[in-house]
């Protein structure tokens, strides 16, 4: 028997519904809903939060909100992405974490903040596209293969010179990046 979800082959009677291997397999989620929660989280350039969507589109749970937003957003991510090329600057920032009566790096203490590593692709006088990640430690074994994986070889990495970017003076076997001072 075939219900509305699903359809059937003629020939083998093997059925298949219409959202299998998408982000809405197996949802109980109308469609319309999802379509909306496509529309309103690129239409908006500050994007939208669960709490808002749940509100545009009615939903009783918030968990549901934010279930949608998550797999939309999964679904956005390009796994086969290139890699960053050509002229590539490197830093860490820290995010968040500010604590009332403190300044500078002394508010850092006690790890209310992310430590973040970010990678941008140079364009002339602009900015490219962007690799970020948060890390748990700026070290060499964490920041390599963070390199390694988001930058093309035969790039060029400019740094303020941490330590720990100082490995890619000397070209890698692997990558042959080099680093300008």
């Amino acid at each position: 028997m075939v219900n509305q979800r699903r359809r059937q082959c003629a020939a083998c009677r093997h059925q298949v519904s219409l959202t299998a291997g998408t982000v809405l397999h197996r949802t109980k989620i109308p469609l319309t809903h999802w379509f909306w929660a496509a529309y309103l989280m690129t239409t908006d350039k500050r994007g939208v939060s669960a709490l808002l969507l749940q509100r545009q589109l009615g939903l009783s749970c918030y968990e549901t909100a934010w279930m949608m937003l998550h797999k939309l957003r999964r679904a956005m991510v390009n796994a086969a992405r290139e890699p960053l090329h050509g002229e590539v600057e490197v830093d860490q920032t820290w995010v968040g974490g500010e604590q009332a009566g403190l300044r500078g790096s002394r508010q850092l203490k006690g790890r209310r903040a992310a430590l973040v590593l970010v990678a941008v692709e140079k364009r002339g006088k602009a900015s490219g596209r962007v690799r970020m990640r948060v890390i748990p430690d700026f070290k060499a074994k964490t920041i390599i293969p963070f390199v390694t994986q988001n930058v093309s070889p035969g790039s060029t990495i400019y740094t303020d010179g941490p330590r720990a970017l100082r490995v890619f003076r000397k070209p890698v076997s692997k990558t042959s990046l080099a680093l300008n001072p």
